[in-house]
């Protein structure tokens, strides 16, 4: 599905970022833990809200009111207070992903359903990929930081990447594969 900037076709995304040839090696999404964190304040907000329509209709008010009024009124605070929150994150949860292939490594960030950026970075422009613990390694998922080559870019960190460890490893080895693979491929004339 396409709309607006938002693209839920992860598979579409992955052929259009991929070249003749080349093999996708891993594709990481963020973990749930993530839209957890995101929505804790909105999960509150919520339970506030409808206590509060609880307790409106649990007292006599000197006007009458419809309990649709309250209703509708509740409904339309949550839709402009915690909606919009809960549904940035669930886009980042869900459609937030890194591909990485046999030449290239491609981050989707999908953070609204306006705005869509995919970088493509070239596995030549890496200097190195490191993992970092998050919640003291207490949960499996931890950081990943993408240092690029001097005067190619800004340094990368995504978080909440499913054993990111693992993953840093999986992309270190794909970038040596690469490096020597052009490095023993003879100039040409």
């Amino acid at each position: 599905m396409h709309l607006l900037a938002l693209d839920t076709d992860i598979d579409g995304i992955k052929r259009r970022f991929l070249s003749a040839g080349e093999q996708e090696i891993v594709t990481v999404f963020r973990h749930g833990f993530f839209f957890f964190l995101s929505i804790v304040y909105q999960i509150f907000l919520t339970v506030a809200l409808f206590a509060a329509g609880i307790g409106l209709r649990a007292i006599d008010l000197p006007l009458e009111i419809s309990p649709w009024w309250i209703v509708a009124a509740i409904v339309a605070a949550w839709m402009f207070l915690a909606f919009p929150t809960v549904l940035k994150a669930f886009l980042d949860w869900k459609f937030d992903f890194i591909l990485v292939t046999t030449d290239k490594v491609v981050i989707a960030d999908q953070s609204s359903l306006f705005h869509q950026k995919i970088t493509p970075m070239n596995l030549e422009n890496f200097a190195s990929v490191t993992a970092a613990t998050q919640f003291w390694n207490i949960f499996p998922f931890g950081a990943l930081h993408f240092q690029l080559k001097e005067g190619i870019g800004e340094d990368i960190t995504t978080k909440y990447i499913p054993h990111a460890r693992d993953v840093a490893a999986k992309i270190a080895d794909t970038v040596t594969l690469y490096q020597r693979r052009f490095m023993e491929q003879p100039p040409s004339s």
